[in-house]
Parts: structure tokens; C-alpha cells; sequence
């Protein structure tokens, strides 16, 4: 099945239960915190504490992408937070395989994030570890950017590394996503399309993800 996360970096920060509700009831699957820290983007969003804040008006996945140069300064705040899932980005990491297992011992998904210039060449090796690979279509910090040209063809070359016997990861996408490349996304094979402006800022986000849902429902990775 294929999944759409609502990324709140798009949402109406003033109304965030809110905005957390109309998403929901427009049929997201999950929903996508960036959380930035001013150093490794130039841009500051979401804590642990929004989580923790948030959960109140959902009981839908909550991903963390740790958009942070100290991830792991900031793993000991999340047991409790209810963080179904916490992304890390591969060139934060000075010790991927001590990062995973800190995850890991919270009982938390682990998600590895790569960005538009980084290639599978040194974290490939590590992806037995992860439970989603997120590949960023636009340059971490901002929303709303279009997405970066390649994705196709790296995201069907990520499909053909998860589909080997001893793998276990999905595949995400975030940035640049809309209902006019949500097709071809899932046709190279992305698991889960997290999409932020194309929904927080449309008219009526039902009938976008509805849109978006039949746009690839012909397709055999629906």
C-alpha cells in the first residue's frame, strides 16, 4: 500500500491541532515533523515537545526527521514522546550503526534520510539496518521547492536495493511532491509520498489526496 504522510512543515503553525485533524480526515496515513536546528539548515521548525503536544489530536504515525548536526544529542528526548519513527540524516551520522541501535532501543522505527547530492556508494551497507530510506527531492531547510531532476532514476535504483532478499526498508519521498508526479514516483517505487505544500495549501486536501490516490490506482504498487 501506498502511504501519504502530511509533512506540518507546510501547515498553518497558529492551528496545528487543527491542522493535524483536517489532515487526518482527509486521509493521510502518517504525518512528517522536520525538525531543524538553525546550524545544519538555515531554517528552525519542530521539537520533540510537538510531538508530545500533538499526539492529543491523532493516533496516526508520527515521523521525526532529525534535520539537526547533533542527532544524537537529541535522541535521549524522545522516549515518551510517542515518535513512531525518528529519520536521521546519513552525513549527521558519526556512528551509524550506534545511532540505529540507540533508536532501536526505544522501540522506535529507524529512518535514514539522504540528500539530492548524496549517492548509496557508503550507506548502502547500512540499510539492512533501517526500516525506511527517505530520500530528500529538494535540498533540506525550506518547503515548497521543486523537486531536484534525477529522482526517477534514483528511486528505482533505491527499489532494486530494497527488494534483495535480506532487506527490509521502504521507501520515501519528500519534497517537490505533488499530484502531477505522485504516479511516477510510485512507479519507481516509493513506498510513501510525504507531501507538504500540495496539501496544507490546496483548497480541499480530500479531494487532493483523492487525486492523488487515483492517479496511481491502476498501477500495481497501489
Amino acid at each position: 500500500m501506498i502511504h501519504i504522510s502530511a509533512s506540518l512543515l507546510a501547515a498553518d503553525y497558529a492551528r496545528l491541532g487543527d491542522e493535524v485533524i483536517r489532515a487526518e480526515k482527509a486521509g493521510v496515513d502518517s504525518f512528517h515533523f522536520d525538525m531543524m536546528d538553525g546550524h545544519y539548515v538555515p531554517n528552525f521548525a519542530f521539537t520533540p515537545n510537538h510531538l508530545k503536544s500533538l499526539r492529543a489530536y491523532s493516533d496516526l504515525p508520527f515521523h521525526a526527521h532529525l534535520e539537526l548536526s547533533n542527532p544524537d544529542d537529541v535522541l535521549s528526548k524522545f522516549p515518551g514522546l510517542q515518535a513512531d519513527m525518528i529519520i536521521v540524516q546519513w552525513n549527521t551520522l558519526t556512528d551509524p550503526a550506534r545511532t540505529f541501535d540507540r533508536i532501536c532501543s526505544q522501540n522506535i522505527k529507524v529512518g535514514l534520510g539522504l540528500s539530492p547530492n548524496e549517492t548509496f556508494n557508503e550507506s548502502a551497507r547500512f540499510f539492512r539496518d533501517i526500516d525506511m530510506l527517505l530520500l530528500l527531492g529538494v535540498y533540506p531547510g525550506f518547503g515548497g521547492q521543486a523537486m531536484q531532476a534525477g529522482m526517477l532514476e534514483k528511486i528505482a535504483s533505491a527499489r532494486l536495493l530494497a527488494d534483495q532478499p535480506d532487506r527490509r526498508f521502504t521507501i520515501a519521498v519528500d519534497g517537490g511532491v505533488k499530484p502531477g508526479n505522485a504516479a511516477s514516483l510510485v512507479e519507481a517505487g516509493v513506498d510513501y509520498l510525504i507531501i507538504g505544500t500540495a496539501l496544507f495549501q490546496s483548497f480541499d486536501m480530500a479531494k487532493t489526496i483523492r487525486s492523488i490516490r487515483e492517479s496511481f490506482a491502476k498501477s500495481p504498487r497501489r
